[in-house]
């Protein structure tokens, strides 16, 4: 910005300067002061002019210089302490610990101020009120860690701005960053647990079903949570389906699932169970038949 001034000035003291002296005179330039009456040539005056900018400038660039620094006098002037800022990070850690989110929250904040690493501090702190229901300041703080995030920061602000998202219900907005995630990080468990959250309260079971294959290798949950979220998946899929009152569609998806899927019991029964509901006796009659065939494998 400084720079641009500095070439508009120069611009237009050049033509000062170069209009008198094509002309052929000078010109003088007089100036009085307390009685004290100083005269110059205009050429002498511009001279001087442009020797007191580049002093000016050159105090400007080191002011700058200073200020933007990470040095002792830089944090001093900029009234920022790194020893304040990990004293604040360690009362919000001990605040957090304490289940205090509200005061942990305020100590992210405060810190985020004369922290080195402004953008961690006010993602700390939105992750904190996220998780204390405080929705507008976790907006705010998310805002000011938008300012400051680094490349190698950004993955973790998607994170929190998905959270948030989740906490405010936008599922549409959630969904098209944690698929462009779930493309970038297909194995990371956090994406992983973050979509199944987005596909569960959007009531999206067959995007549930395609994702337990990478949840089971990636351990994004025990394994016998992912068995119950699997056996609820399922069954609500088949629900979904039957409610289409299409039973055609219906047995035509059941028959496109794996092996191990069709000779589930509790899926079977389920399946039965619905196609009675839609007039598929027949059907229903077949799969109830072919469980009793199960039943004792798996008793053994």
């Amino acid at each position: 910005m400084m720079l641009k001034i500095l070439i508009i000035f120069l611009a237009l003291v050049g033509g000062f300067f170069l209009g008198p002296l094509l002309q052929g005179h000078q010109g003088s330039a007089v100036f009085e002061v307390a009685n004290y009456k100083i005269s110059m040539s205009f050429i002498s005056f511009v001279i001087l002019e442009l020797l007191g900018l580049l002093c000016l400038y050159i105090c400007y660039w080191l002011f700058e210089k200073i200020f933007n620094s990470k040095t002792m006098l830089g944090n001093w002037l900029r009234s920022k302490s790194p020893k304040k800022s990990a004293k604040r990070l360690e009362q919000a850690q001990l605040s957090l610990l304490e289940g205090d989110y509200k005061q942990a929250s305020k100590f992210f904040m405060k810190s985020a101020k004369a922290s080195t690493n402004t953008a961690l501090s006010f993602l700390l702190a939105a992750q904190t009120q996220i998780d204390n229901d405080e929705v507008i300041p976790a907006n705010q703080s998310l805002e000011q860690a938008a300012k400051h995030c680094q490349p190698n920061e950004l993955f973790a602000f998607q994170l929190v701005q998905v959270r948030l998202q989740i906490k405010n219900r936008e599922y549409d907005a959630a969904r098209v960053t944690i698929e462009s995630l779930l493309n970038e990080k297909p194995r990371n468990p956090e994406v992983l647990r973050l979509a199944d959250q987005i596909y569960y309260d959007t009531q999206d079971y067959q995007a549930i079903i395609d994702l337990m294959p990478v949840m089971y290798k990636a351990e994004a949950f025990s394994e016998s949570q992912l068995d119950q979220f699997k056996q609820v998946a399922y069954v609500s899929r088949i629900k979904q389906l039957s409610t289409d009152s299409d039973p055609l569609a219906l047995i035509k998806w059941w028959n496109s699932q794996p092996k191990a899927i069709v000779n589930n019991v509790a899926y079977k029964r389920a399946m039965a169970n619905y196609l009675n509901q839609l007039g598929q006796t027949a059907e229903a009659d077949k799969i109830l038949s072919s469980i009793t065939k199960l039943e004792p494998k798996e008793r053994t």
